[in-house]
């Protein structure tokens, strides 16, 4: 295998030459704990969809205000909602907004009560289309 960097001193290179797993697993495991990133805190992304970005953007800005008003709301934390990176595709213009937690149960429980909120959207939903991926694997 042939690998071509900039970067040859990153600590990920440098176990990968050495054949070090268990210290590279450490050492992310390390930083991802300093970060409070999975597996060290609990994901839910919701993603929103409509022919224009500013609909996708306002139906998250909605469903994150009732967020706001759930049992559990001081147990997570509700991120701003954002455009996607790649924010087009199929004329649908996509957003998103994260939702952490330390804990996967409070999460749950959050996300249960949260969700049942949706339904009073209203006209901010019109024409959107969402979902809810727990443990999303890209943000």
């Amino acid at each position: 295998m042939l690998i071509q960097t900039r970067y040859p001193d990153t600590p990920a290179l440098q176990a990968l030459t050495r054949h070090d797993y268990d210290g590279f697993a450490a050492s992310q495991l390390r930083e991802r704990r300093q970060a409070g990133l999975p597996p060290f805190c609990y994901q839910v992304l919701v993603t929103a969809e409509h022919g224009q970005l500013e609909r996708a953007l306002q139906f998250l800005e909605v469903a994150r205000r009732h967020a706001e008003t759930c049992e559990l709301a001081a147990e997570v934390q509700l991120h701003d909602p954002v455009p996607m990176s790649m924010v087009r595709i199929f004329n649908r213009e996509r957003a998103q907004m994260l939702v952490e937690a330390t804990s996967r149960p409070v999460l749950q429980r959050f996300v249960a009560e949260w969700v049942q909120t949706f339904a009073d959207v209203g006209t901010e939903a019109k024409g959107v289309r969402w979902q809810l991926e727990i443990d999303p694997l890209r943000i």
